[in-house]
Order: C-alpha cells, then sequence, then structure tokens
C-alpha cells in the first residue's frame, strides 16, 4: 500500500506542474500580444495660433503663399477610446464631438498619410514604435488647429524601449497632397509655436525658400512646374534645425493637376 500511495503522489505532482506551466505559457502569449505603451505621463500639448484678422501673403520668385482662414472649430475635440493594442491589425475607436463637417487624418510615423470618415478604423501596428498623429479636419481638409483637435500617441509594441520624446518640439508634414488641382501647404506642430521672434517654419517649394512664422494653411500659387518639390523644417529664431525625428520633412514630391 505504502508503495501505491507514493506512485498516486508522483503522479498528482506531474499534473499539477504541467498544468501550471499550461497556465504561465498561455499568460505569456497574452502579454506578448499586449501593446507596451510608455509608462510615462507625458502628454502632447498644442499651443493654438492666435485668431486675428491679418491675411499673411509671401511671394518670393513667383511663387505665392496666402494664408487660408480656418473655420471657428473651437469647440471640436478628439478622443482616442482605444487603450491596448497588439502587433498586427489594431481597430481604433475614436469619439469625435464638436464639429460636424470633417475627417480624420492619420499619420504614421509623419510618413503614411490616412484619411477617415469614420470615428472606427483600422491600423497595423509593427514591432517596435509605431508614433502616430490623429488629427481632425474641416470640410476643407484644413487642419483643425486647437488644444483638443488632435491624438498623438506612440504604440511601443513587443517590448520594445521607447524611442520617442513626447514633451519634445515637434513638426508634422500634413500638405500637399500628391498631387490637387490647387495645393495647400499644411503642417501640424505639436509643444512648439510659430512667432516673429521665435520658432519658426522654413518651406522650400522646388528651389524657392519662405520662413514662416504663423501657424496656418497656406495656398500655393504661382508654380511654373506641374511636378514639385517641398520641404518643411521647424527652426529656431537663430534659424537652425530644431532637434528631432519629425522636424525635417525631407523632400516630399507633388503634383499640380491641371484644370480641365
Amino acid at each position: 500500500m505504502g508503495s501505491l500511495k507514493f506512485f498516486v503522489i508522483v503522479l498528482l505532482s506531474i499534473f499539477l506542474f504541467s498544468c501550471g506551466n499550461d497556465s504561465n505559457n498561455a499568460e505569456k502569449n497574452v502579454l506578448d500580444n499586449t501593446l507596451q505603451v510608455s509608462s510615462s505621463m507625458e502628454v502632447a500639448k498644442i499651443i493654438e495660433p492666435l485668431i486675428d484678422d491679418e491675411l499673411v501673403v509671401l511671394e518670393q520668385d513667383g511663387v505665392i503663399l496666402t494664408e487660408i482662414k480656418s473655420q471657428n472649430n473651437a469647440a471640436a475635440s478628439i478622443h482616442l477610446n482605444t487603450n491596448q493594442f497588439k502587433e498586427g491589425v489594431n481597430a481604433l475607436n475614436f469619439k469625435v464631438e464638436g464639429i460636424t463637417s470633417y475627417n480624420i487624418a492619420y499619420l504614421a510615423n509623419n510618413y503614411l498619410l490616412s484619411e477617415y470618415s469614420t470615428d472606427v478604423f483600422e491600423k497595423e501596428f509593427m514591432y517596435g514604435n509605431n508614433v502616430f498623429l490623429a488629427f481632425l479636419t474641416d470640410e476643407n481638409k484644413v487642419s483643425v488647429k486647437n488644444n483638443n483637435g488632435s491624438v498623438l500617441k506612440n504604440a511601443v509594441v513587443g517590448g520594445a524601449e521607447n524611442m520617442f520624446e513626447m514633451n519634445q518640439e515637434h513638426l508634422f508634414y500634413y500638405l500637399p497632397e500628391s498631387v490637387s488641382e490647387q495645393p495647400v501647404l499644411d503642417f501640424y506642430l505639436v509643444n512648439s509655436s510659430l512667432s516673429k521672434d521665435g520658432n519658426k517654419v522654413k518651406v522650400i517649394i522646388n528651389s524657392t525658400e519662405f520662413i514662416i512664422d504663423k501657424w496656418a494653411a497656406y495656398q500655393i500659387t504661382g508654380l511654373s512646374n506641374l511636378e514639385n518639390t517641398i520641404r518643411i523644417q521647424l527652426i529656431n529664431n537663430e534659424g537652425n534645425l530644431i532637434d528631432g525625428p519629425f522636424n525635417d520633412s525631407g523632400d516630399r514630391s507633388f503634383a499640380v493637376k491641371p484644370v480641365v
């Protein structure tokens, strides 16, 4: 009887150990597939541009930038309800209030632009850092530049190191589109403002340079080419590039579609 009792105890121990391993493995798989977001409480700040009656017009070498007066969307807000993500396809659920005719522009790592007329859409996250800026645009596709009009996140997937400084000054490239009949320059600022005595945005269209000290969208006219390049940089008052991963857009191409 003593031998039989010992054999039963051994079998029971093996069973419990096996179940414990299965439970640990299942828990590990869940954790591996869950987004690891930076544990810091950093929050991006939008410094709203002043609303005034001044219409800025800049002209160089026949190219003209004319300020587009934005609509009054001070009450517009966007909030991301989704707070857990995984490597692969994720459903992003936003809540939008205070605006009726709008789209959500989504910039992935300040390069890939998507636009949505719905508050829920799917995006794919890869292993590592996935910085995305989602912001509201009005019926004319001009970005809504207010405190609650955007969401900036870095989805750090798979336990990778957070490489994005949320509190830095950031410049995001938005417009012009790759092809348009009437190209518009628009960009998004985070933790930064523009002024005559402060930061500015340097814009180079083909070889023509502009210095912008007012955050707004601008109609681009006077282009002699159908195929064009544009580059924007966030610079300080001394004209030096401000450090940041997105503060120099590099050369982007856009084409002017002939009006028929």
